[in-house]
């Protein structure tokens, strides 16, 4: 659904393009993602800022790049797409391996983070979506680049110099003009460095803030404000956001569920099992195997990574990485728990959230792999051994299996086995043929009240896809007739005449039809649509739907 709104803007065109009120055809219900050679970068940023809530750089580049490569029907390339996203995620890859090197003085701990970040299920995941998540994440990892740097310096009290300010500060800009989550990243930062700066004060008081190295600290601090309170007019009114999820707290669901959406989180960065839909005993057994093979691989390397990061504590020069990383990590998941018990939002739901700090979770298990790979124990064994087999493997093949695992967990996620996408118009579309028996009306409430909200990218989700992968022009699409849509636009939550404007809108629709409200259901008796009895109601796909059979079959 998300990457429709995606496609629109990316194109330069509008969502309220959509025919609203009148039933149409497949090829005008898909007029706002119908590509045009007078679009420009200028109309994608008026129309995302008109009418979406993210900042505009992504859309920007993602429309520089989606224009080169059309598709030939005249729809954009869901491929190029995705492509796009992808590079700006695989980006991380050499920007990892730079802050490994430069947080760890190591450049093997530099490989490590780089071999890490590239075969991540939840890098790849995020990256692999046609949306801006894989470019956030890359900026998030520069960005911790330069405070691994700092961290550094500071405690040394060596200047951060001009080059690490300024780089520092853009990294920053263009990490906030493309998510405004990014700033979670920020202030974790800032949480760090102040309290380095409450430690310094105490052994030798306010004099040090005054050192080169707090200076230029001050403008990047100042330099990242602006470039935040430049996008201001943009923040104004973002509350209430669909993307905004409210918990109650007075459930207490809603405080454990962060604890546990974290952790698989962190589980998730380096390992996922298989999560596809469990509807054969095969499949229910391949998710149970791979659970219980991912539980057991986390509780054997969790004590070894404490132990790496241990020994990193006792190396002077890889000391403050360690350090960097892991207060960063501690500072955030605070900022994290204030959003969630303090606020009363949610943002552990879904993983997209969590590009705000996972990459400081692949470093932090880098830094640790890194003391294990020249290690040489007598005999070359390590502590790792597998139950009832009683080989025990060196430092070296600890991390070949490890890197191993996070490879066959990506594999899981390329191969549409993990981190399926919400909704699945794939399983529905098949679903709905099956289920009907005459022509099919798909139909759906647009809500056009609700500011900064694209309209109707979840009934085009379905469109889209039927145009993609069940083309009524083609004999084994599944269709008798091509399907009709009717997209209603509401101008209020509640809609005293709901039943008329369906029922005057579908009046010209002469001939049995089978009708799918998405997430509606009116009354349409008086107007010739009864439920139907099979199927009447329900979700498929995560489309909640309501079905009626109308005309004089009903």
């Amino acid at each position: 659904m998300d990457e429709v709104a995606t496609a629109i803007y990316s194109i330069g065109n509008s969502t309220h393009d959509l025919p609203f009120d009148q039933v149409v055809g497949l090829s005008d219900i898909l007029r706002s993602l119908t590509l045009s050679a007078s679009a420009t970068v200028g109309d994608t940023v008026q129309y995302l800022t008109q009418e979406d809530r993210h900042p505009p750089l992504y859309f920007v580049l993602s429309h520089l790049w989606v224009m080169v490569f059309p598709d030939a029907d005249g729809l954009p390339s869901l491929a190029a797409l995705r492509a796009c996203s992808a590079l700006l995620g695989a980006l991380a890859v050499p920007v990892a391996y730079w802050v490994g090197r430069v947080a760890y003085k190591s450049a093997l701990a530099g490989s490590m983070a780089a071999a890490l970040t590239a075969v991540s299920p939840l890098s790849i995941a995020l990256a692999q979506e046609a949306r801006h998540y894989g470019l956030a994440s890359t900026l998030v990892t520069a960005s911790l680049g330069c405070f691994a740097l700092a961290y550094r310096r500071v405690w040394r009290y060596q200047p951060l110099g001009i080059g690490l300010t300024l780089g520092w500060v853009l990294i920053n800009a263009l990490g906030f003009a493309t998510h405004y989550f990014t700033l979670l990243t920020y202030a974790a930062e800032a949480l760090v460095l102040a309290a380095i700066a409450l430690i310094q004060i105490r052994q030798q008081g306010w004099r040090i803030l005054v050192q080169p190295v707090w200076l230029q600290l001050y403008g990047v601090g100042i330099g990242t404000a602006v470039s935040i309170g430049a996008w201001w007019p943009l923040l104004v009114g973002l509350e209430g956001s669909n993307q905004i999820l409210k918990s109650d707290l007075s459930q207490w669901t809603s405080w454990i569920n962060p604890i546990v959406q974290t952790l698989l989180a962190w589980i998730f960065t380096l390992f996922t099992p298989i999560t596809f839909f469990a509807d054969t005993p095969l499949r229910l057994a391949a998710i149970v195997i791979t659970v219980l093979v991912i539980l057991f691989a986390w509780l054997r390397l969790v004590p070894l990574l404490i132990r790496g990061l241990l020994i990193l504590e006792q190396d002077a020069d890889r000391r403050p990485g360690a350090w960097a990383i892991g207060s960063f990590l501690l500072a955030i998941m605070v900022i994290f728990a204030v959003v969630c018990y303090g606020y009363g939002t949610d943002i552990t739901k879904g993983l997209r959230y969590t590009f705000a700090y996972y990459p400081a979770v692949i470093l932090l298990m880098a830094g640790a792999l890194s003391i294990y790979w020249p290690q040489k124990l007598p005999r070359g064994r390590c502590s790792w051994t597998i139950p009832l087999w009683k080989k025990r493997f060196s430092g070296r093949c600890l991390v070949q299996i490890t890197w191993g695992l996070s490879l066959i967990s990506a594999l899981f996620v390329v191969n549409n086995l993990a981190f399926l996408k919400f909704f699945s118009p794939d399983r529905f579309i098949p679903f709905v043929q099956a289920h009907s028996e005459h022509p099919i009306v798909f139909a759906a409430p647009v809500p056009r009240y609700e500011a900064k909200r694209a309209l109707g990218i979840e009934f085009l989700s379905v469109a889209w896809e039927i145009h993609r992968h069940f083309p009524p022009d083609q004999p084994d699409s599944g269709w008798e007739q091509p399907p009709q849509f009717l997209a209603m636009g509401l101008e209020a939550p509640t809609v005293l005449n709901w039943e008329q404007r369906v029922g005057e809108s579908l009046a010209q629709q002469t001939n049995p039809y089978d009708l799918w409200i998405l997430h509606g259901g009116p009354d349409l008796t008086a107007y010739g649509c009864v439920p139907a009895l099979d199927a009447p109601q329900g979700n498929k796909g995560s489309y909640v739907y309501r079905h009626f059979t109308c005309g004089s079959a009903a």
